[in-house]
């Protein structure tokens, strides 16, 4: 028999303290059992969530599928030098930052499934066309394409996870498909290493050319597989009508709105020029993307610079993602269960790999080769920090509107830092000054963790005072919190809602 529920954890609806997890039900007054959101739940992990995990891991390969190449003949045969090498990122990211409003905007008013999918079938027949290229003329036009199709990937993905997960658990799902870019670096790994040996039997062909020509057509695959699965509870053809109304009535309780087409609300975006959310989120992603710029593009020199040859770098790169895999899925679980250790692990990942940047930076050239790879290994962590905090741009900010501003503006930000990245690493081989210059970056959003944290905190004690003194009962709170999410209120409109840190 369908029971009504309204006692809702504070872990739910953004409390700062860890509590026990509740059952869906207890999440959404609205009469469906625990059996029938179990079940939308399960078909959700099971359908949905592996192809967002093989699409989002695809595109860190086609990413990185230059980084593959050049150490198998890219600049050689192209006629690049090591400054057009690097500005291929720096195009790849612009093109990625100007892409973010109109195509976020896209997203908005067609179906967001739909519109995800058409952009990954294009940006495949992009990375095809890479294998084609002669030039760097050439590469960087077709670059600059893969960068802004690609754009849709990250907001696309923030949308539809909370349009199918309650807020508690969007965290470790998130980084269920951000790990894919170890899990599909180590298969890259495989199949790059085994196809260069293949090419460099039999001839013919260029072993970067096959790269670029095998992840492209796999990418295209996974667009027509998007197409056919992807989408919110509204546009998949995989739930029932009463299936569809369960899963819409399961995340109410999160009154941060879901993925629907809604009309764009500019108060909202005016509203983020006024929310410390807003500049905290933008700074940290323009400061953790100078790292990730830096080793998208020289992680395998770098490799190269310890003293390994080209397939070393590829076979000897598997350990540091193997470890980097571990240290996204457990704190990720972690937060799931105990929501108060998000910025506790973020801190403690960066300042490992701010060790490690420092140490093979800094190291003296006599230091052994083993020894060194050892420390390097543990440098792919870093990103652990940008895994975990990028989902609160899902679970604390509150708006249709808002939400799609904020996660442009810091994916721009993003892009911004991608391309300082890139650009920092001058001085081959040892590449002493950009190592240095990221561990200098990491310090920095390390303060910012600590600021972001703390206004959290405030801000939830502020709030709890507010209602407090309005003297509403917690059936009452929650039926306020689960109006404001239907009525697109943003999270500073919403006075009963709590931010999860």
């Amino acid at each position: 028999m369908p029971r009504r529920h309204s006692a809702t954890s504070k872990e739910d609806v953004g409390g700062d303290a860890a509590v026990d997890v509740v059952s869906p039900a207890e999440t959404a007054a609205d009469g469906f059992s625990d059996a029938e959101y179990a079940r939308v739940r399960r078909k959700a992990d099971f359908i949905l969530l592996p192809m967002l995990m093989f699409t989002y891991g695809i595109q860190y390969m086609d990413k990185t599928s230059l980084t593959q190449g050049v150490i198998f003949g890219l600049r050689e045969d192209t006629g690049m030098t090591n400054q057009e090498y690097a500005n291929l990122t720096t195009f790849f990211y612009m093109a990625y930052a100007v892409a973010q409003f109109p195509f976020t905007w896209i997203m908005q008013r067609f179906p967001i499934g739909r519109a995800l999918s058409v952009f990954v079938i294009l940006w495949g027949a992009c990375v095809m066309c890479l294998g084609a290229c002669n030039n760097y003329a050439q590469l960087a036009a077709v670059r600059v394409l893969v960068g802004a199709f690609e754009a849709v990937v990250i907001p696309g993905f923030v949308i539809l996870t909370s349009s199918w997960y309650l807020r508690r658990e969007q965290t470790f799902r998130q980084c269920l498909y951000y790990s894919q870019n170890q899990v599909w670096g180590i298969v890259a790994s495989v199949a790059v290493y085994f196809m260069a040996k293949a090419v460099s039997r039999s001839g013919g062909i260029a072993a970067w050319r096959v790269i670029q020509l095998f992840m492209g057509g796999l990418t295209i695959l996974c667009g027509i597989a998007d197409l056919v699965l992807i989408g919110t509870p509204d546009e998949v053809w995989w739930l029932s009508p009463g299936e569809k109304a369960v899963a819409k009535a399961r995340v109410a309780a999160n009154a941060t709105g879901g993925a629907e087409r809604a009309t764009w609300r500019w108060e909202q975006v005016r509203e983020c020029f006024r929310d410390p959310q807003y500049y905290f989120s933008v700074l940290f992603n323009f400061l953790v993307m100078i790292p990730n710029g830096a080793l998208i593009t020289f992680s395998t020199l770098v490799m190269q610079s310890l003293g390994f040859d080209s397939y070393g770098v590829i076979l000897y790169s598997m350990p540091s993602q193997a470890i980097a895999i571990f240290f996204v899925l457990v704190p990720g679980l972690c937060v799931q269960y105990y929501p108060r250790t998000r910025f506790p692990w973020a801190l403690f990942v960066t300042a490992l790999a701010t060790a490690v940047f420092l140490f093979i930076g800094l190291a003296p050239a006599t230091t052994p080769k083993w020894t060194k790879w050892a420390v390097y290994i543990f440098a792919l962590p870093f990103a652990t920090a940008m895994f975990l905090i990028w989902p609160l741009m899902s679970i604390n900010v509150a708006g249709r509107t808002k939400k799609t501003w904020l996660t442009a503006s810091s994916l721009v930000a993003y892009s911004a830092g991608s391309i300082v990245g890139s650009q920092i690493f001058r001085d081959p081989p040892r590449y002493t000054k950009g190592l240095v210059g990221t561990a200098v970056a990491m310090i920095l959003y390390m303060v910012l963790f600590v600021a972001w944290w703390a206004y959290y905190v405030r801000e939830n004690r502020r709030r709890e005072a507010v209602v407090a003194a309005l003297g509403l009962s917690k059936e009452q709170e929650e039926d306020e919190r689960r109006r404001a999410g239907e009525e697109d209120m943003t999270d500073v409109q919403n006075i009963h809602f709590r931010y999860l840190c």
